[in-house]
């Protein structure tokens, strides 16, 4: 039988190898993993590391979009943090569940499970995690046409993230992020209510966070497929170094980066449908063609990689 650090130590390395998969898309293949690690955690009756894997496991599921997997999962998650008392990763799962009713267009649950994320978070004085709970409520409300409900969150959401900005130790990505969600939501909820100018100039505040956010990915994505690992050619030797780990990690990389191109790529979009709407909607049909335009050009760029140079 193996001993207590021999468990230990394999747990950490599937662990860590589920995550790799996990991030480069290979997800049936990380679900695999995570559930040789969920037996480790049987064994050596670990209820911290426990809560990590099923957790893990929940969160595959979501992204194959097996949803009733992946309630059953957090479910038995929630009840383990609970039990634990860890009341970060309690907050951070109802969240998860919240997204999860989000997809499902079940919008009653997904508020509920803001609620109690917020409520938590709210306890913890998690500054970040209060202002990215609320910008989930106020899209919530939009999608129900709560307007002036989701105006009010957003303006608080917006409120703290723009107070974060201004301070040096805070995650400028993050931040960035939940900025654009604020004025787009902030947008939407003034479109929804016939206030078209002031649809406007959210939207385009937002736009602009969110185009600054797809270049960057695009300028990043770029550079990982020009640092595929080279042939070295040289009067003594023809190898390539190290072939097999470099690619490994290109893979990883590419892998990651490629998830976050195409999250950037669709809230852009989803922002540039919403403001081609609003300049129909007062009239500046030019503008609203571009934008609409601009929007085919993304979508195209996010569903075919024929454009870059690929391993």
């Amino acid at each position: 039988m193996k001993s207590y650090p021999s468990h230990q130590n394999e747990l950490k390395h599937l662990s860590q190898t589920g995550d790799r998969f996990y991030s480069i898309g290979q997800l049936e293949t990380a679900l695999k993993i995570f559930q040789r690690a969920l037996e480790i955690t049987r064994l050596i009756n670990n209820q911290e590391q426990r809560l990590n894997i099923v957790y893990r496991i929940g969160l595959v599921h979501c992204k194959i979009g097996e949803y009733a997997n992946a309630l059953k999962y957090l479910e038995l998650a929630l009840e383990l943090a609970k039990k634990i008392g860890n009341k970060a990763k309690i907050a951070t799962i109802y969240n998860e569940k919240g997204e999860i009713y989000y997809l499902l267009k079940e919008y009653t649950s997904a508020l509920k499970c803001y609620s109690q994320a917020l409520i938590t978070f709210s306890k913890l004085k998690d500054i970040v995690g209060i202002g990215k709970t609320i910008n989930h409520i106020s899209t919530i409300y939009n999608l129900t046409e709560l307007s002036a409900q989701s105006l009010e969150y957003s303006r608080k959401s917006l409120n703290i993230f723009q107070k974060l900005a201004q301070s040096a130790k805070n995650d400028k990505l993050t931040i960035q992020i939940n900025e654009s969600i604020a004025l787009h939501n902030m947008g939407e909820a003034y479109f929804l209510i016939s206030r078209p100018r002031q649809a406007k100039a959210f939207l385009e505040l937002a736009l602009e966070i969110r185009q600054k956010l797809w270049e960057d990915s695009l300028d990043r994505l770029a550079l990982t497929v020009n640092n595929i690992p080279k042939v070295e050619k040289n009067h003594h030797s023809s190898h390539i170094y190290p072939h097999k780990k470099a690619t490994y990690e290109q893979k990883e990389k590419d892998g990651f980066r490629r998830s976050i191109f195409a999250e950037y790529g669709k809230d852009l979009v989803k922002t540039l449908d919403l403001i081609e709407k609003v300049y129909q909607n007062i009239g500046q049909e030019m503008q609203a063609k571009n934008y609409h335009q601009q929007a085919i050009e993304i979508r195209e760029k996010i569903n075919s990689n024929s454009w870059l140079v690929t391993t």
